[in-house]
């Protein structure tokens, strides 16, 4: 995993909470299609349990015509839970994200061109990063909790999220 301090760590737009995004954000992102990680994004960090309202926003941003995929590095059963969760949306488990090749298959899935796909996660290092390598709209939403899972790993990468998101004008954002 790459951990430069580029460009390509900064969003293109920053939500609070994925349910606070609306189907006029949507379009004004120029989005199609919606993408969406599932730890600290639209679920609690490395459980199968939604926060709350996620199931009825993806059951309204299907309604005013998005298609929606869950794009995701976990693994295969645990996606596929989710992907029941919310109506039978297409997943794309063990993504390998930043890497392009998971972001061009899901706006393929989706019918949409690369910059058409807005990818909501809460990783710089993956959501993020990947989304901007590979064309699509970066979204950031913040995570609501830090990950309890393997956090030795996490949290000197979220440490440097912070850090980078402060120097660069959006401790805000955080």
């Amino acid at each position: 995993m790459d951990y430069t301090l580029g460009d390509d760590l900064i969003p293109k737009y920053f939500f609070h909470r994925l349910t606070d995004v609306t189907p006029d954000d949507l379009r004004q992102m120029g989005a199609k299609a919606v993408g969406l990680d599932i730890d600290n994004t639209m679920a609690w960090d490395s459980t199968y349990t939604l926060f709350p309202g996620v199931r009825d926003w993806v059951r309204r941003i299907k309604e005013a015509g998005f298609p929606v995929i869950i794009v995701t590095n976990t693994y295969e059963h645990r996606a596929k839970s989710f992907s029941k969760k919310l109506g039978g949306v297409p997943y794309i488990s063990n993504a390998g994200k930043p890497g392009r090749a998971c972001f061009e298959k899901a706006a393929a899935v989706l019918g949409v061109e690369l910059g058409e796909f807005a990818m909501f996660g809460d990783q710089l290092f993956t959501d993020v990063k990947g989304a901007n390598l590979s064309g699509a709209i970066a979204v950031r939403v913040r995570p609501r909790a830090f990950e309890a899972l393997l956090a030795v790993h996490y949290l000197p990468l979220r440490r440097l999220e912070h850090r980078f998101l402060t120097d660069r004008g959006f401790a805000d954002k955080i």
